[in-house]
């Protein structure tokens, strides 16, 4: 997929700095459960999460990142993006994704699986029913 090039500034939200993005990843490189990405800060590696919280897309930046791109809160930077699978380290992360790997699964293709869990609060391989969804369900 072609590159995605913007300028902005690090931010310094709640959970250390973080850079925003100014446009939507799903609108570049479809719906995703989660957009995992690589690219360059400034002309320095890096691969993260796009996170989405508050109506903003944002990655968070680890102080290592900030150390080599020579940047602080504040800071403009150059930023060029591309999706990247997710690794080893992302799937053990999270639990609903670890699962996808143990089963032999591909990443990418549990986005039906997160997707049913969002729809209907049950994961794929059973379990019970959030209350709201019970509620919904109900009404």
């Amino acid at each position: 997929m072609k590159p995605k090039k913007f300028s902005t500034t690090v931010e310094l939200g709640h959970k250390g700095p973080a850079i925003v993005f100014p446009f939507d990843p799903a609108d570049l490189w479809g719906r995703r459960a989660r957009h995992f990405v690589k690219g360059t800060l400034d002309d320095c590696p890096f691969e993260g999460e796009i996170g989405f919280r508050r109506r903003v897309h944002y990655t968070c930046l680890d102080e290592e990142l900030m150390r080599a791109a020579k940047l602080a809160p504040g800071d403009p930077v150059e930023v060029t993006i591309t999706p990247r699978e997710p690794g080893e380290a992302d799937l053990e992360a999270d639990a609903r994704m670890a699962w996808a790997r143990r089963a032999g699964k591909a990443p990418l293709g549990r986005q039906r699986e997160v997707a049913q869990i969002e729809r209907n609060g049950l994961p794929p391989w059973g379990g019970k029913r959030t209350p709201t969804k019970r509620r919904q369900r109900k009404g």
